[in-house]
């Protein structure tokens, strides 16, 4: 069983500040690598900024500042948000970091030593707004690209290219394998890019001096994907004079997962394997491209002026409830939706009414009835019990794919269960007939399963899930998955918390 773990979000571009599908992609990684943990793996989790480009050397100048002072600003914001948002990482990598800046000169003197590039003139149309060259696919006739709505220009320009067209069999081979998720973005990429005549890749320009030179041409900065996508294995030390991380983490041995938004899935499914293939270097086990946050009906876009402020979400409800929206509302597999109403919504239904509701009524009538502290009675033959049992196994299994959002409506199930057990068996009226034994296991059940339900709830409910442990007796560093069956030693519970209080 592979024992290191290493996932990635793209490196987002500090053109502006972050917005709620940063925070989707974010949220995503940090969840899977704490439940990794959960799990006993070694993780290391990468984010970090895009900082090179020509779009970003414009911005700088309409500043009155340079490229550098420009980032520099806007970094700091997505550094500060990632804290509020709770997001554990251990490296932001940024594009101008010297380690990353030497060794992406080394990758591309490597692959023009192995004539994998070569220089050229490159002629189309180009997206500055994306950074990006377009087929006509991704224009419609007035060549305004799809993504973002903004008109491409014409480009005509000496460059230097990657050789993409010599690996068409090499990505259709792998593309039959399950190495990009979900399957309709497969197709997609197969369609329109793989079976078709594959396009080597622009990856200098001459335009604009923001950007990483190479040794071999100084005109000549490197173009962002080549620079951008090779994050990924400079964050491990690729190219240094210290590859551990590397070789555990980028190895046959190590699990890796990358999970990126679906307009950039060409670069990270095409490009990218090009890329590691051309240096020896294994593909990532997993690409999970997920969809796009829609506001209503619409994508979420700066210039339509829909885009919603993570930190007046966070402000406003808690990290916790914007985690818990982006894992359980938003599946990876197809667009979301995130409008306010939804977000009360469902943090009224499933953390306030099913969740809060439930630890609340539980601990209130142990108190009531037991003055704090249950009795050590055995339940786990018990129905209730066993669903908790089993809802653990299949919640792990989800996971274990990165079906998150699944994952997490299987334990709100196990809560709306715990509450109709609640309105079935009459704790209040056990307890006026003097049916202590019977009280005491219904309460034992209930306990048992709210243990589980918060636990498997950790990795999303950061703040909360030490309170929702305690509050059944226990200390939240005592819980893992290798004792979660265990007959606990629960403590007197004092407390009377409301944890998630119902917005009105």
């Amino acid at each position: 069983m592979k024992k290191a773990f290493y996932v990635t979000t793209p490196i987002y571009y500090p053109s502006g500040n972050l917005h709620i599908g940063h925070a989707y992609t974010t949220t995503l990684a940090d969840v899977i690598s704490r439940y990794k943990k959960e799990k006993g793996y070694e993780v290391f989790f990468l984010t970090g900024s895009d900082e090179h480009g020509q779009k970003i050397e414009q911005k700088a100048q309409e500043n009155n500042l340079s490229p550098k002072e420009y980032v520099d600003g806007i970094v700091k914001g997505f550094v500060d948000l990632w804290k509020i948002l709770d997001i554990e990482y251990d490296r932001f990598i940024r594009t101008t970091d010297d380690d990353h800046v030497f060794a992406v000169k080394e990758i591309f003197s490597s692959l023009l030593e192995k004539d994998l590039i070569y220089p050229s003139t490159y002629k189309g149309k180009y997206c500055i707004s994306c950074e990006e060259f377009l087929t006509s696919e991704q224009m419609d006739e007035t060549f305004h690209h799809n993504v973002c709505g903004k008109e491409a220009g014409d480009f005509e320009e000496e460059t230097y290219m990657l050789r993409v067209s010599k690996f068409q069999k090499y990505l259709q081979d792998l593309f039959a394998t399950n190495f990009l998720e979900p399957e309709t973005r497969k197709k997609e990429m197969l369609n329109n890019f793989i079976n078709n005549d594959l396009e080597d890749l622009s990856v200098t320009r001459v335009g604009f001096n923001w950007g990483i030179q190479i040794k071999e041409n100084p005109n000549h900065v490197i173009y962002v994907w080549l620079d951008a996508l090779s994050n990924y294995i400079t964050a491990l030390g690729y190219k240094s004079n210290d590859d551990s991380l590397l070789k555990k983490f980028w190895s046959e041995d190590s699990e890796v997962l990358q999970i990126i938004g679906k307009e950039i899935t060409r670069f990270h499914s095409i490009y990218w394997p090009v890329m590691l293939e051309s240096l020896g270097l294994k593909t990532p086990d997993k690409l999970l491209s997920h969809g796009w946050i829609l506001s209503g009906d619409k994508k979420m876009s700066k210039s339509i002026g829909n885009v919603l402020d993570p930190v007046e979400i966070i402000n406003t409800y808690s990290s916790d409830a914007l985690r818990f929206y982006i894992i359980n509302n938003l599946p990876t597999d197809k667009d979301g939706s995130f409008t306010n109403d939804l977000f009360i919504e469902s943090f009224n239904n499933n953390l306030a009414n099913n969740v809060g509701n439930l630890i609340s009524r539980v601990s209130n009538m142990i108190i009531k009835y037991f003055d704090g502290q249950l009795p050590k009675k055995d339940t786990s033959n018990h129905w209730l019990v066993q669903k908790g049992f089993e809802t653990i196994e299949d919640y792990k299994k989800l996971m274990d794919i990165y079906n998150m959002s699944e994952a997490t409506q299987l334990v709100l199930k196990l809560g709306q269960e715990c509450n109709k057990y609640i309105e079935d068996s009459k704790p209040w009226v056990l307890e006026k007939e003097g049916k202590n034994d019977e009280l005491l296991e219904v309460l034992s059940v209930l306990q048992k399963n709210i243990v589980i339900i918060s636990y498997l709830l950790k990795p999303i409910l950061v703040k909360t899930y030490p309170s929702m442990i305690k509050q059944m007796g226990l200390k939240p560093e005592e819980i893992n998955f290798e004792n979660m069956k265990s007959n606990f030693d629960y403590e007197k519970i004092i407390d009377k918390l409301v944890l998630f209080e119902r917005i009105k």
